[in-house]
């Protein structure tokens, strides 16, 4: 008797969160109106600013890098340099 309420009872709760191929994933993108309008703008707006800052860290990354790769560019000349007057 127990055992078969305990398996009436997983049943029903994978029934319960089972994921349907039709379900709604994705409904506020895919509906119609003012307010999904509105909705994807202010993503496409966040999207924009996240990638604005996004590019923003990684041109101040590369400024240091090229800079650190002229220091080694010097740094080398002057090795040559040194061992080339010997």
């Amino acid at each position: 008797m127990f055992s078969r309420s305990f398996t009436r009872i997983i049943s029903t709760s994978a029934r319960r969160f089972k994921s349907t191929k039709g379900g709604s994933e994705g409904a506020t993108a895919a509906s119609k109106g003012a307010f999904a309008d509105k909705e994807r703008a202010v993503e496409g707006q966040w999207a924009h600013l996240k990638d604005a800052e996004k590019i923003k860290l990684l041109r101040e990354q590369l400024a240091k890098h090229e800079k650190t790769t002229e220091q080694l560019k010097k740094t080398v000349e002057d090795l040559s340099k040194s061992i080339g007057k010997k």
